[in-house]
């Protein structure tokens, strides 16, 4: 099972295991009926995002579910023409789709805060080498994090150097940014994806803690 939230389930505390088991375990997991609906439900919700960079497309995100790839924790060094330049990570979750050209980048954060120079500068820098090499294809950078973390940033929105103001200061920034509650929020309050993703959402930032009892364990 991927998607139980018990106190004696084991569970661990990185932020990557929350975006592996949503975009493989689900999401994008063509072995689950209603992957096309999932996937443009997902797009929908990239679509509707009204917060974009200076230089943000804003082209409307299509995604053949039958075609688009997933993979995580990518680094530019796999690409053979660029292993010498910058062989950082340029996205936690790429997704790319040859059938409409799409190339679709994720920084993905959940307690963990956003940096606009390490998150949003370097990134859009090795995503921009990439998509020199791969002519006519569109890119679409995106933010991942909870709402909370944004509007928390935003209150500093008028500080010159803070990661919002830098954020739309930025001439060179096609990023969105998108909310987990928003990948989530269709989904009936019942259903054990969404309760998943809001005990991670909602559970303080931090190691989780687990005590031996007499026959198992748990989170205390």
């Amino acid at each position: 099972m991927l998607f139980e939230c018990g106190t004696d389930v084991f569970e661990s505390e990185k932020e990557r295991n929350l975006y592996y088991k949503f975009f493989a375990g689900y999401l994008f997991n063509e072995f689950i009926d209603g992957i096309e609906e999932r996937v443009q439900q997902f797009c929908e919700v990239l679509n509707q995002s009204d917060i974009h960079g200076k230089t943000s497309q804003r082209t409307k995100l299509v995604l053949d579910a039958k075609n688009a790839h997933v993979s995580f924790d990518n680094h530019a060094y796999l690409f053979s023409s660029l292993e010498k330049i910058d062989r950082g990570e340029f996205a936690d979750i790429f997704i790319h789709d040859s059938t409409n050209n799409i190339l679709v980048t994720i920084e993905a954060k959940v307690h963990e805060d956003w940096d606009h120079g390490k998150d949003i500068v370097s990134n859009f820098s090795r995503i921009k080498r990439i998509q020199a090499n791969l002519k006519g294809k569109t890119l679409v950078p995106v933010l991942l994090i909870k709402q909370e973390k944004w509007l928390n940033a935003k209150k500093h929105a008028n500080q010159t150097g803070s990661n919002v103001y830098n954020f739309f200061d930025e001439e060179d920034n096609e990023f969105r940014v998108v909310f987990w509650e928003a990948l989530i929020s269709h989904l009936p309050s019942d259903d054990r994806v969404k309760q998943f993703v809001e005990s991670y959402l909602n559970h303080p930032p931090g190691r989780a803690s687990y005590a031996f009892s007499s026959s198992w364990f748990e989170r205390s």
